[in-house]
């Protein structure tokens, strides 16, 4: 009686550890995509703040020279250009 209890508690043991296995590989597995999104992420916000430095640098002094007026459908070009 004692014996088949201790085989019964191996083999519950051992399906432990396989199910706990199984977890992990899939634990792995998330953690590598999760890691590829962060990279892919952390690339893009770069390539926005490269986007959002040039426009600040290079594009805000146009954009105060130009006139927007609504009712003739968006920018007035007619913008002076001091400087160039």
């Amino acid at each position: 009686m004692v014996q088949f209890r201790l085989q019964t508690e191996v083999r519950e043991i051992l399906e432990s550890m396989r199910v706990l296995k199984e977890k992990l590989n899939a634990a792995v597995q998330s953690l590598g995509r999760l890691q590829k999104t962060k990279v892919s992420l952390e690339n893009d916000i770069a390539v926005k703040e490269s986007s959002l430095d040039i426009d600040r640098r290079e594009c805000i002094g146009l954009r105060k020279n130009v006139a927007i007026d609504p009712t003739r459908g968006g920018a007035n070009f007619s913008m002076t250009l001091s400087g160039f």
